[in-house]
């Protein structure tokens, strides 16, 4: 929830617990460790005021009856520790926390009672007891939902409210479900403009015959809001109406807490603000008004970066490392007015020049026009005579156009164009490019070609691609939840017809604070006839398979997966533990693939608004730390 004018639950379980308590017998009750004992551990007044201050040392502790709960847990849940000598309280506190366990997960008729046998008497110097205690545990039948009421309900039907909670009659009964199923009719009153509903679990009844609970549930709807004022403070390079046109929520609608999610996350993942603060409701001028109000602070939105890659050299033979370079210019707010730049260039194996430009909300609507000219050159490698020679190159331009839509995805769709040639063939190993003139039928899977086409050749390519992305992440900088997928299909036509697919997988789980699993899967594929090498999926380097060379590996077929654990050290920084893994198909049997690559290691990702600092070290699974590579991304933000 962003604001203490959402929606609120109002649980009473404090009501709930005293209905366990008094349900069920404890350890402190009738059975207690006063009572319950072999011999008498203070049984004068003088020896009663000694207690107070009487420590006992728990040399054995065991459980017997337990089956939801193992020996392990119930320990853990005591605290106990063999050398630690506890007061009386710490031992009535443990033993509460064990009633507590099996109480949330259900158990609410469960009793226990102990036995303390001294194993020592109380020393006149150190005042200390030593004990050992058995546990009889009776953990009865684990509550189940029995008859639920429902009062105060206006706005929505009572089938509509059941249907939502989920607590169907015989289920297991929980306060962890309880807790989620109000949540969620928490949140069908804030999606139709209540966010000022108060929903209470009353009257818990419960029944040791039955195994059952019957409460009621008490809503008090509140007043339908509306949205008031929508506005944005603290720019000063940005317009004002840049911002508010990617505000999914506009003034005199009905509240709707989704509506209020996509537009925090959409300030967020626009790129153009150091911070936004989450607080962005704020009470209106009359009781049924909320304001929307977006505090933000910028951040500078152009970045210059420059990527250097090093790996070492192969064996003694190789006369010097393998370097590789990026480097970077991009502007996702020239001028304050959402429109985009950028040019890249990298050095290497593949050679790649490109330079774009996008203009946003063109004629109105949330459409994005990009357009893009790029050149590339594929280069194959002899390290034994140190020479490199040219395999392809290309020459392309597209012209882009991507919308938003719904709350949570994005398409786009793409017209290419490309002029490919090949210089020659001579050299390389037999491939799946069968002469121009071929005849094989348009999208059929090509056939191994045993032959070396020695002619050089060129073509053109015109091609439409498909893309669509869903992206539920919080924050795309640095994400602590949520996934984003994204499918994309190319068709192209001319000399060079093609069928291409791409799948990508992302998920973000967040484990303790501040630390977060990131697990990504990516797949694609190409079909058809004359696949020239710059049309080849490639694997290796900083942004597939770490440890290895960049753009070592490829194949017209590929799957790669990372998996990172990620430590949360700032709004934009990182650093983490990875583990890369990723195959390629074989150029001669496209659907065969060649061994998976395993690489492992290190990084970090520091940002601030002034620059930014990434560092990776990679290592291929059975390689010496020696031979890890090495990627350093140094930026300036202007």
């Amino acid at each position: 929830m962003l604001s203490p004018q959402l929606p609120r639950i109002i649980l009473l379980f404090s009501g709930l617990l005293l209905c366990l308590m008094s349900t069920s017998e404890t350890l402190y009750g009738s059975d207690s460790i006063e009572q319950d004992t072999t011999t008498e551990i203070a049984t004068s007044d003088t020896e009663a005021e000694d207690k107070a201050e009487s420590r006992y040392r728990i040399h054995q502790l065991r459980f017997n009856g337990n089956e939801h709960l193992n020996q392990k847990k119930l320990k853990n849940l005591f605290g106990w520790e063999e050398e630690k000598a506890y007061s009386r309280s710490e031992i009535i506190e443990g033993f509460e926390r064990i009633v507590t366990a099996y109480q949330e997960a259900g158990f609410v008729f469960a009793e226990t009672s102990s036995e303390v046998t001294p194993t020592s008497r109380i020393g006149q110097s150190d005042n200390e007891a030593h004990v050992s205690i058995t546990v009889e545990v009776v953990e009865g039948k684990q509550i189940r939902t029995g008859t639920l009421t429902l009062t105060g309900n206006q706005r929505f039907s009572e089938t509509e409210i059941r249907d939502e909670l989920g607590l169907k009659q015989g289920k297991l009964f929980t306060q962890v479900a309880l807790e989620r199923s109000i949540e969620r009719v928490q949140a069908l009153y804030s999606e139709h403009g209540y966010p000022k509903v108060e929903i209470a679990p009353q009257d818990f009844q419960f029944s040791s015959e039955t195994g059952t609970v019957d409460f009621k549930l008490n809503i008090r709807e509140g007043a339908q809001v509306r949205i008031g004022e929508v506005k944005v403070s603290g720019l000063e390079k940005t317009k004002t109406r840049v911002v508010l046109r990617e505000i999914r929520v506009k003034p005199d609608q009905n509240f709707d807490q989704r509506d209020i999610d996509t537009s925090y996350r959409r300030l967020r993942n626009l790129g153009y603000f150091y911070q936004v603060n989450p607080n962005v409701l704020e009470a209106g001028n009359t009781e049924d008004k909320i304001n929307f109000h977006a505090r933000v602070t910028e951040a500078k939105t152009g970045q210059l970066s420059f990527v250097i890659g090093y790996a070492p050299p192969e064996s003694e033979t190789d006369a010097a490392p393998q370097l590789t370079g990026v480097a970077e210019a991009r502007e996702t707010n020239l001028l304050g007015t959402g429109r985009q730049f950028n040019f890249y260039w990298k050095s290497g194996l593949l050679k790649i020049f490109r330079l774009g430009y996008a203009e946003p909300w063109m004629f109105g609507k949330p459409l994005t026009i990009g357009i893009e000219y790029g050149q590339l050159k594929q280069q194959r490698s002899n390290r034994e005579q140190l020479t490199t020679e040219t395999v392809s190159e290309e020459r392309s331009g597209n012209v882009s156009a991507t919308t938003n839509f719904g709350r949570v995805f994005e398409g786009t769709m793409t017209l290419g164009y490309k002029q490919i040639n090949v210089p020659t063939s001579a050299s390389l190993p037999p491939t799946t490019i069968p002469p121009l003139n071929t005849q094989t039928p348009l999208f059929s899977d090509p056939s191994p070609i045993t032959s070396i086409q020695t002619d050089a050749y060129s073509g053109t390519k015109y091609s439409l691609t498909l893309r669509l992305t869903r992206d539920t992440r919080d924050y795309f900088l640095n994400p602590t939840r949520g996934r984003r997928d994204s499918i994309a299909f190319e068709v192209s036509r001319s000399d060079f017809r093609l069928r291409k697919a791409w799948l990508s997988l992302q998920q973000y789980f967040p484990t303790w604070r501040k630390q977060t699993i990131a697990v990504e899967l990516h797949g694609a594929a190409a079909w058809g006839v004359n696949i020239p090498p710059t049309e080849l999926f490639y694997l290796g380097g900083a942004t597939t398979l770490r440890g290895y060379d960049e753009d070592w590996f490829s194949g017209p077929r590929r799957v790669h997966a990372n998996l990172e654990y990620r430590f949360l050290v700032g709004p934009d920084s990182q650093i983490f533990v990875f583990t890369d893994l990723g195959a390629v198909t074989l150029i001669e049997t496209p659907s065969v693939f060649d061994k998976l690559r395993v690489g492992y290691g290190f990084g970090a990702r520091l940002e601030s608004r002034g620059g930014i600092l990434r560092i990776n070290y990679g290592l291929a699974a059975g390689d010496s730390p020696l031979r890890g590579k090495i990627h350093v991304n140094l930026g300036a933000a202007f």
